[in-house]
């Protein structure tokens, strides 16, 4: 399995405020100098024209021409300055995830086999790009993402269903001791790393250019760094799910008849574990406030499963067996945290605005 890392998004605020006068033109209109550091940077000339929004809290948003926006800068890296394979493999990863579309992978001498392979397993696992030109000591890589083609709500439904089948497979692979759905399990980790990935670079993105964030639907500043969570929980999610089906065909060869009582115990925490899961991602797709509460509910049961499992378990059962029988049940409750996280962040959401639980009234000054 590729070795992975996480990127946190973190919005970047701008304490420094450069103070400009408005000035009078004509008889009624009113102008403002935009900073000559800035235009420079922008390469904003005479003539050029830009784009004015407004924000939430009526602050004003000065926009270049969506063609001048774009980055065509190409990022090298230098392959020479990697300890190995495994820090390249990351660093072309985090330049995905960033959003950068041009990538040049370079060295001052002939690029090696192992070099060149983890080059191309790692462009496999991230959607939308390729090496484009090659040589013997440099590789081009180009993303050719359109963020247009992937609204955001989309590409985390699509992650949270990918998510839901492994759960499914999973569990079902420990009832019904199938060990081909267990490795179909393992197999989807795959796929959810590769969505997890997009959508990261997806929010990176918006993060820098509110042309993109509009594109894939974020209005609110606050939803990349909730949707940068939740994509988060749920590729941790699929992470521990592979570790459970991994550890339900390691202990398919190991369980006997007399262990099959409490492996269905097991499966039923595995059960509950993945109710909680699938109400905390309807909550959140649904706005459904009740829904996320029955969730977190859940968790206090799945703790109290767990802890009575265990305990018969290491009494009355072969050590193997309760080894792999703990780690499963050790997985399904990070499981369960997850979804609790999910959950509160869904209900977060629904607070937001006003409904039937809580509603905001304006208050009366008249008595003052």
């Amino acid at each position: 399995m590729w070795t992975r890392f996480r990127v946190h998004i973190i919005i970047k605020w701008v304490n420094i405020m450069e103070p400009r006068k408005v000035q009078k033109v004509g008889y009624s209109t009113l102008s403002v100098s935009i900073p000559m550091n800035w235009a420079k940077k922008m390469n904003i000339q005479k003539g050029d024209i830009v784009f004015l929004s407004e924000e939430n809290d009526g602050a004003l948003r000065i926009t270049p021409e969506p063609t001048r926006a774009e980055d065509s800068s190409i990022y090298v890296v230098n392959v020479d300055n990697c300890d190995n394979t495994k820090v390249l493999a990351r660093v072309i990863v985090g330049n995905y995830v960033l959003g950068r579309n041009l990538l040049r992978v370079e060295s001052s001498r002939r690029l090696m086999r192992e070099q060149i392979q983890s080059i191309r397993q790692v462009t496999q696992r991230l959607l939308g790009i390729g090496i484009i030109e090659e040589s013997d000591r440099h590789l081009l890589l180009q993303c050719s993402i359109d963020p247009k083609n992937f609204p955001l709500g989309t590409v985390i439904r699509r992650l949270y269903v990918i998510t839901s089948i492994m759960f499914k497979e999973s569990i079902d692979a420990l009832i019904d001791r199938d060990m081909e759905l267990a490795k179909d399990a393992i197999a989807r980790e795959y796929e959810a790393d590769t969505i997890f990935w997009l959508t990261t670079r997806l929010l990176a993105s918006a993060q820098q250019s509110r042309l993109v964030s509009e594109a894939i639907g974020i209005t609110d500043p606050m939803e990349i760094v909730q949707h940068n969570l939740i994509a988060w929980y749920l590729e941790m999610i699929a992470d521990r799910l592979n570790a459970v089906a991994q550890n339900v065909i390691d202990l398919d060869d190991q369980r006997e008849d007399s262990d099959e009582e409490l492996i269905e115990r097991l499966s039923q925490i595995g059960q509950i574990c993945f109710t909680m899961f699938d109400q905390a991602m309807k909550s959140l797709f649904e706005g459904d406030l009740k829904l996320a509460s029955d969730a977190v509910d859940l968790y206090e049961a799945v703790g109290h499963e767990e802890d009575s499992l265990l305990k018969e378990f290491q009494q009355n059962h072969d050590p193997k067996v309760s080894a792999k029988v703990n780690e499963i049940a050790w997985e399904l409750r990070i499981i369960a945290e997850y979804s609790t996280a999910i959950a509160t962040i869904s209900i977060d959401n629904v607070l937001k605005n006003d409904n039937e639980i809580c509603s905001v009234i304006a208050k009366d000054t008249s008595e003052e």
